[in-house]
């Protein structure tokens, strides 16, 4: 092999890298899309399941309490108190659902003959989808930034009198 050949060989190889590395990045990139919409969506759907596990656990603590007033009441989070909504509240990321809103409602009593009062706890929020929003940073506009995931328990209220 002359002294000519090797930068000759040399050159060859350097573009062969750029090309490959132009290639990997384009590919990649791709590859992110790709993998970041599911894994987005299976984030969303955990966040449903931790509303639904919080809204479970705020109905069972508030079907068996004996101080619970008749009516609806709601707060929303990081600004709630008493032992159901803290409970509750502490159950749902505040990260994956900020904002959500905590409501408790328990049947109006209706006389000595009801003995079905129910309690129900909703919990509401918005989940932001991660994928879109980074898409609106580069200037691409989608129409699915955010969902609402609402869950609601429904329990028979155990302290009721006379039944």
């Amino acid at each position: 092999m002359s002294q000519n050949a090797i930068p000759t060989l040399l050159g060859k190889l350097n573009r062969c890298a750029g090309q490959a590395l132009v290639e990997f990045t384009l590919i990649f990139l791709l590859f992110l899309v790709v993998a970041w919409i599911p894994a987005d969506f299976g984030l969303a759907f955990y966040t449903g399941q931790l509303a639904q596990n919080a809204s479970r656990e705020g109905a069972r603590i508030a079907a068996a309490d004996r101080n619970l007033v008749s009516g609806t009441t709601s707060c929303t989070m990081p600004s709630c108190t008493g032992n159901i909504f803290t409970e509750t509240a502490a159950r749902i990321s505040s990260a994956l659902l900020p904002g959500a809103t905590i409501t408790l409602n328990l049947d109006p009593d209706v006389g000595a003959a009801n003995c079905n009062r129910m309690v129900t706890v909703t919990v509401s929020g918005s989940y932001n989808f991660f994928f879109y929003r980074l898409l609106s940073w580069f200037g691409v506009s989608g129409n699915l930034n955010n969902t609402t995931i609402t869950r609601t328990t429904i329990m028979r209220w155990e302290p009721q009198f006379g039944c």
